[in-house]
């Protein structure tokens, strides 16, 4: 039975696994922040010193519509859940159908009395890398051939978030440094040695917690990073450039990410 409320894990609907599965209620959630403060002299106000987003939970909440007098067909359908969703991946609802959720832990609900076949059960995700839905698709500029250009890249969403890069030599020499601007900041790659055809990706895969990792071809070369730290942005216009010795394919893509 096909659900107007809908739940995808790790690309699998959630209720495709049984047709006694009864979606209640999905809850994307919102990221929980931490704020740090000092107090303020003069007896009054205090100043905010940091903040920081934690974690995020989702949670869905589902039936089974089989009867208690079916009681082995009821622990069958909820331990094919339970196997749907202990495992890490992606998190899609059909609410907001345009965005998903890398989950990295699980909470599992007991099964209790089975014979209590009205009883509804919750499932707990929680994302802790990354701590926000982001789009399906990323807003993207691309330069085809430069070797000192800027790209302007709309970020959407209402969170903070980063910008991936990827800049290929098409110039048939080898390209020895790199640099990458962003609003006016750089991140400088000196002796990265890019060959003909190569292709230096600054990314942050969910797979790997959101880190920053950056390759030259199959070549890690994270170690020459200069200047900022990551290549983070705010919703709103940004604009990312790239300066090196030779000519290449310059792009930049962004997945927006909102609270």
């Amino acid at each position: 039975m096909i659900l107007s409320r809908r739940v995808s894990f790790c690309g699998e609907q959630l209720d495709e696994l049984d047709e006694s599965i009864v979606i209640r209620h999905a809850d994307p959630g919102v990221p929980n922040e931490s704020v740090q403060t000092v107090e303020r002299m003069g007896g009054w106000g205090s100043r905010v010193t940091g903040q920081h987003w934690n974690q995020l939970e989702a949670s869905v909440t589902f039936a089974i519509n089989i009867k208690k007098t079916e009681l082995n067909r009821r622990r069958e359908v909820f331990d094919r859940v339970i196997a749907w969703a202990n495992r890490k991946g992606w998190l899609e609802f059909s609410s907001i159908d345009d965005r998903r959720l890398y989950v990295e832990k699980t909470v599992i609900p007991g099964g209790g009395d089975m014979r209590e076949w009205l009883n509804e059960y919750t499932i707990t995700f929680r994302a802790y890398s990354v701590p926000f839905w982001e789009s399906k698709l990323p807003a993207t500029a691309v330069i085809e051939s430069t070797n000192s250009g800027t790209a302007s890249i709309e970020v959407g969403g209402t969170a903070p978030g980063t910008l991936d890069v990827s800049f290929r030599n098409i110039s048939g020499a080898t390209i020895t440094n790199v640099s990458i601007w962003l609003n006016g900041k750089e991140m400088s790659l000196n002796g990265v040695n890019l060959t003909a055809s190569e292709t230096l990706n600054i990314t942050h895969p969910a797979e790997s917690g959101g880190l920053l990792r950056i390759y030259a071809g199959s070549r890690n070369v994270y170690a020459l990073r200069r200047g900022i730290d990551d290549l983070t942005v705010k919703p709103g216009t940004n604009l990312c450039g790239v300066s090196a010795s030779r000519a290449g394919r310059f792009t930049v893509t962004n997945f927006a990410r909102w609270l």
